[in-house]
């Protein structure tokens, strides 16, 4: 096992059409190879599979991953994109708040974009970003949901937070609620 001083980091996408098993020979190919699954992201969208993997292991194992990146291209019918990347530890962001952006609207357009514009107008950093739509369980009207995860800097209070997402619930017509994941 690598050392904390030696350990590479690398990212790893993969998308194409959904089938059983993928999963398991995406992580197969990185174990193979001497790495590890540090953090990911897999979803089906449409007929779809994507797979974001944050991989871990000493340099010669991320070497033959992207050597060998073709080789998981083939066997499963994926295209493969690999990107070197920091440590998690050396990313994050020192004196940040984590929060959690909970979203409730009728199905519109634009709902994503006008959040992540006040996200970002406010200085807030997007760390994950998830949406569904669904029907209304009585009147099957389309409903949308959408739960993000930010950091938000020092400089930036959760008041002054909780004041750019009002401003957006009120124009957008959303039900939005803010909450710290402190713990205490």
């Amino acid at each position: 096992m690598a050392t904390p001083e030696t350990e590479t980091f690398l990212v790893l996408s993969c998308l194409g059409p959904d089938r059983p098993g993928l999963v398991a020979e995406v992580t197969h190919f990185l174990t193979e190879r001497g790495a590890n699954v540090e953090d990911s992201r897999m979803a089906v969208l449409g007929g779809e599979f994507g797979i974001l993997v944050l991989a871990s292991g000493p340099p010669g194992a991320i070497e033959a991953i992207e050597r060998e990146a073709g080789a998981l291209t083939t066997t499963t019918g994926l295209t493969v994109q690999s990107r070197r990347t920091k440590s998690p530890e050396a990313h994050r962001r020192a004196a940040t708040i984590p929060c959690l952006i909970s979203v409730d609207a009728l199905d519109h357009e634009g709902i994503v974009r006008a959040v992540s514009r006040a996200l970002h107008g406010a200085g807030v950093n997007i760390v994950s970003l998830e949406t569904s739509a669904y029907e209304a369980p009585v009147t099957g009207s389309q409903l949308f949901r959408m739960e993000a995860r930010v950091d938000v800097p020092s400089g930036v209070t959760l008041a002054q937070l909780r004041k750019a997402m009002d401003a957006v619930a009120e124009s957008e017509n959303l039900d939005i609620d803010v909450r710290s994941l402190l713990k205490g």
